[in-house]
């Protein structure tokens, strides 16, 4: 007889500075079936152990301290190549391309459309499991 083992669930983290966002995303996340996990800033994030191991970052642009921008430069600079979504209420051309340089998924506009969130993460994901 076999034993199946489970497949670990994919993880989403969430790195903004708004409680509510936070709260509303992790919502959704849990309720597509994925585990997620929270930081308020990039400098908990880039603190922590399990820092690498999550499956999609998202992230906000305008953080207190280190922005989502310098946090996706540095990981990327250590060599972790995470997909990363960004939301921001404060989308320029610029901030646009150097988050598409850095490797970037996309740039999703606050308010985030819930639906066009879950089209970002079941692209990167998989399917819903």
């Amino acid at each position: 007889m076999s034993v199946l083992t489970p497949v670990p669930a994919k993880i989403v983290c969430v790195i903004d500075d708004e409680p509510s966002v936070r709260s509303s995303t992790g919502a959704l996340i849990r309720a597509l079936g994925w585990g997620v996990s929270f930081f308020s800033c990039a400098e908990s994030f880039i603190a922590h152990p399990s820092s690498t191991a999550y499956d999609c970052l998202i992230c906000d642009i305008a953080l207190e301290g280190i922005s989502g921008l310098e946090l996706l430069r540095r990981f990327r600079h250590a060599g972790h190549a995470t997909p990363c979504i960004f939301v921001t209420a404060h989308g320029t051309p610029q901030n646009r391309s150097e988050a598409m340089q850095l490797g970037a998924a996309c740039m999703l506009d606050k308010p985030v459309d819930p639906d066009e969130l879950v089209d970002w993460m079941s692209r990167i994901l998989g399917s819903i499991p």
